[in-house]
């Protein structure tokens, strides 16, 4: 995980733990686990999450700690024909989920896949089925922690209001300064 994710992770910890126990309702960054805790086999990328923050949950968002990674390996079982992972299911592995639908990071590429929420169907009848970051560290500051939440949640909860406040709601504003 690069530096400036991990500072923003525990920036924003900060943040939240100022204000619980309101924010414990829609958001939690945890600390992180210590390497003997993290299960052996996973993705460098989980594991640098997972020592950063062990779970967390922001908004829509619910990526598990490493006790309970096992817990949403179920999915995997579920999976549409059409997406080819009960093929090859050792390459994927459920992190976690969006408003209780699955998010898979490919293990061999590191690609972050989920199911896009463009119809009222459930998850598993949904066609589509996308990689939508390249890494878990682009996934992470876009969508869990930027300006991407908007786009894959709701830019009308408390945890987009969170990321408004931090700045963190428009691409590219995290470069500017304001004069005094």
């Amino acid at each position: 995980m690069n530096p400036e994710l991990r500072e923003l992770i525990a920036e924003l910890r900060t943040d939240l733990e100022a204000d619980q126990p309101a924010t414990l309702v829609w958001a939690q960054l945890n600390e992180g686990a210590p390497a003997d805790q993290i299960p052996a086999g996973l993705p460098q990328s989980v594991r640098e999450l997972l020592e950063t923050t062990n779970g967390l949950r922001a908004g829509g968002f619910d990526l598990r700690s490493a006790a309970r990674l096992d817990r949403v390996q179920y999915y995997l079982d579920l999976m549409p024909e059409f997406t080819g992972v009960a093929d090859e299911p050792a390459e994927w592995l459920v992190f976690g989920t969006l408003n209780d639908e699955p998010l898979l990071i490919r293990r061999d590429t590191g690609a972050v896949w989920y199911f896009p929420a463009e119809t009222t169907d459930e998850w598993f009848m949904r066609e589509l089925f996308l990689d939508v970051a390249p890494d878990l560290d682009s996934f992470l500051a876009y969508y869990v922690f930027g300006a991407g939440y908007g786009e894959v949640d709701s830019d009308d909860d408390e945890w987009w209001g969170f990321l408004d406040e931090q700045g963190l709601t428009t691409p590219g504003d995290e470069d500017e300064e304001t004069d005094d």
